[in-house]
Formats: structure tokens, sequence, C-alpha cells
């Protein structure tokens, strides 16, 4: 095996390990209200550490025994950090899935506000054709689509709509006065956010009414539903986009614009520390400005040459 190849496997591991920490520290950030991967870690540890060392000192004092106190302790950290792991690992997987629920949802979200009336009908057509293997076409103005359903006709009404507001009786009125003018009885009405509350006791039997979730159930059992593969490269997608947001500030925090006023500013502090009585403050910040001219000098050669290096 030659020495790029192994240079090669070793960068693609530390890419591929890399990659699984950001979504975990995605996943955690969004389960512990912002708490970082490292963080979680650490303030686990240190809590375990700390129940082990009072654990330690009571058992000190009760057996006078230093070696048995030792193994013991050991036991119950390993114990403490089994089950901690056993109880965490259940609660984050659950978590997690809610987490992915909620991206998911922001995705179709965001695509069917992109959609003007005509492809929110088309995209529904396709959710509605493979739902129940049926075949729907589209009619008209007030009646969306026309299609048969377990041997009926079922009229089809679609409404995009912000999703804070709701379907209102009315518009279902609307909707079942036009299908019964063209002999239809039964209708189903899809929309990408919700109902008001008691229309499905009022219609039962001869309507049916999609909300968001429905349509989200139904994207789940048509198989369409993004994979776990899918949900993570969003997770790194929006963790690449914060990551280049902030590598502009730092660039423009650090450019080679702002070493030359980094540095003169450093100068003019020192030179104003011999005339003035806070000589120790201007000195400080002059240090300080000097400080930052030399991590800009720096910067492009560490993070934009190794850093990209190593993320490569």
């Amino acid at each position: 095996m030659s020495k790029k190849t192994i240079n090669d496997r070793f960068k693609q591991c530390l890419k591929d390990l890399k990659r699984r920490k950001n979504i975990k520290n995605y996943y955690l950030k969004k389960i512990k209200g912002g708490k970082s991967y490292n963080a979680v870690l650490v303030d686990s540890l240190l809590i375990k550490i700390l129940m082990s060392l009072l654990f330690f000192i009571f058992l000190i004092f009760k057996t006078k025994h230093f070696i048995i106190s030792i193994i013991s302790t050991i036991s119950f950290f390993s114990l403490a950090l089994y089950t901690s792991y056993y109880i965490k690992s259940n609660r984050y997987d659950k978590k997690v899935s809610e987490v992915n629920e909620n991206i998911v949802k922001k995705k179709i979200i965001k695509e069917i506000n992109y959609f003007a009336s005509d492809e929110f009908i088309q995209y529904v057509k396709e959710i509605l054709e493979k739902y129940y293997d049926a075949s729907f076409e589209k009619y008209g103005k007030d009646i969306d689509l026309i299609g048969k359903k377990q041997d009926e006709i079922w009229a089809v009404k679609c409404f995009k709509i912000p999703l804070e507001e709701r379907i209102s009786k009315k518009d279902i009125k609307d909707f079942k006065d036009k299908s019964n003018e063209i002999g239809i009885e039964r209708g189903i009405i899809v929309t990408n956010s919700y109902f008001i509350e008691g229309l499905e006791d009022k219609y039962e039997g001869i309507m049916e009414f999609i909300d968001f979730d429905k349509l989200i159930f139904m994207i789940k059992e048509i198989g369409e539903y993004p994979s776990k593969e899918e949900i993570e490269e969003i997770i790194i997608n929006r963790y690449n986009e914060n990551k280049r947001k902030i590598s502009e500030k730092r660039g423009n925090l650090f450019s080679k614009t702002k070493v030359i006023k980094y540095l003169f500013l450093s100068f003019s502090l020192y030179v104003l520390s011999t005339i003035t009585i806070y000589r120790f403050y201007y000195i400080v910040m002059a240090f300080i400005s000097l400080s930052f001219a030399i991590v800009s000098i720096f910067y492009d050669y560490f993070y934009k040459t190794i850093m990209k290096d190593i993320e490569e």
C-alpha cells in the first residue's frame, strides 16, 4: 500500500469522524438548548467524577481500606457510565427522531412555499395517486382534481395558504356546493396548513380532510420521505453554511487590509503611552492591537491553507 493511499484513507477517516461529530453536535444543540457536544460530554463526566469522588470518600470513612475503596469506586464509576449511556442513548434516539421530523417538515414547508398554485396541485396529485393507487385528472378552477377511488368518483380541492391560517367552514361549503353541481358527492380537501376544529365530524363519510400532518404521513407511506442519509446531508449543508458565514466574519476581522490598521493603532497607542499619565493602559492596548496584527498575518496561512487541506 502506497504512502499516498494511506494518507488518503487517513484524511477520509478524519473527514468521516468530523462529519459524525458535526451531526451529533447539531442534534445535541437542538436537544440540549444550544449546548455543544463537547460541553455535554464534559458536564456528564464531571458529574460522574464528582459522584465517584463522594462515593470514594464515603467508603474510606466506612471501611478504612484504601484498596477496597478504590476498586469499589472504579466499579461504581463504570456502572454509572454504562447506566447513563444506556438511558441517554434511548432518550437521544427519540429526540433525534423528533429533530429529524422537524427538519423534514421545514424542508417540505420551504418546498411548498415556492410552489405556484398549479405546481401545488400537481404535487398533491402525484401524492394522492401513489397513496390511493388511483388516477386523478385536473378539472377546473373551483375543483382542482377529479379521480376514481374505491370505485367512487371523488372531487379534490387544494388549498395552498400560509401555515398560520386555517381552512374555514365557508371554504368547505363552497367546495361541497361546487361538487354537488357536477354530481359528485364525495370530496377530498388537501391543504399545506390545518382545518378549524369540528369539520371532520360534520362531513364524516363524505369528505376527507388532509392537513399538513396527514400530508407528511402520506409522503412517508409512499416512500418519498427523506432518508436518514438525506437528513444528515441537510444538517451538514446547514453546518457548512453557518461555517461559511463565520469564516466571512473571521476573515473580515483578520483580513490583510486590517493588518496595517492594527499595526498603526499599536504604534499610535505606544507613542501616546509616553506622553500620558495612563501609560500602563495604553501599553496594554498597544500590545493587544499588535497581537491582532500578528494573528492576521498568520491567519491566511494557517486557516486557509492548513485547515482547508485537512477538511479536503
